[in-house]
């Protein structure tokens, strides 16, 4: 009985042993699982909408630069004044063209790639009109340009700015959104960990338990009994 109970203690060990270490193998996996997916996810708060945030910023003040050039261009007496306005105007449009390019290389959500549709057409717009305010500007008539530039030209500015504030919200709205997931992450991580410490602790009490029933049985002597 004594050895056939100490067999019994040992699958009970072995088995206590094998969940235990199932558990904490699929605890290992989640745990990894879960931390490239936060890292992901704050790399995506940084590549993704913190950058283009900054981005976005940049883009708005080269967009009031050009427009601040633009009524320099329309006050001007010279044409020496004119080409160095036309020069600087030139190089923020390319800065514009590269920080759009580095935007839309990044994650876009369904609503922002429509707002980048609705900011692409403002453009194009914008552009067309920027281009018609300087030609009348640069034919001599620059009253004619000067009320272009604060109807036309203020309404089409104002349509160009609308999508890019939209744009710029977003970017902190999905961050939050991304922020508060990787939360929920690390708050199941910390449950994890206190369910294999728990598991832990209910291991070594069962293997205490068994080993001290085991001596105990290991310590009964049997009885000797006499026929008269």
């Amino acid at each position: 009985m004594s050895w056939s109970f100490r067999i019994g203690n040992r699958n009970r060990i072995a088995l206590a042993l094998s969940f235990v270490f199932l558990i904490i193998m699929a605890a290992n996996w989640f745990v990894s699982y879960s931390m490239t997916k936060v890292s992901g996810q704050f790399k995506s708060v940084y590549a993704d909408r913190l950058v283009p945030a900054l981005d976005i910023s940049t883009m708005q003040e080269r967009y009031y630069q050009n427009r601040l050039l633009l009524e320099e261009h329309l006050l001007a007496t010279t044409a020496a004044e004119e080409q160095r306005i036309l020069q600087e105007m030139g190089e923020n449009e390319a800065d514009l063209d590269s920080l759009l390019q580095k935007f839309r290389a990044t994650y876009l959500t369904t609503q922002e790639n429509s707002d980048l549709q609705d900011y692409l057409q403002a453009g194009k717009d914008y552009a067309k009109t920027q281009q018609a305010i300087l030609e009348v500007s640069q034919s001599g008539d620059k009253p004619a340009a000067l009320a272009m530039f604060r109807q036309e030209g203020m309404a089409s500015f104002q349509e160009l700015l609308k999508p890019l504030h939209a744009l710029s919200q977003l970017q902190e709205k999905v961050g939050h959104e991304l922020y508060e997931d990787a939360e929920r992450q690390m708050t199941s991580l910390k449950v994890l960990s206190y369910l294999v410490i728990a598991m832990a602790v209910i291991l070594a009490l069962l293997v205490g338990t068994l080993l001290q029933s085991s001596r105990k049985i290991n310590n009964i002597k049997p009885q000797k009994y006499h026929l008269n």
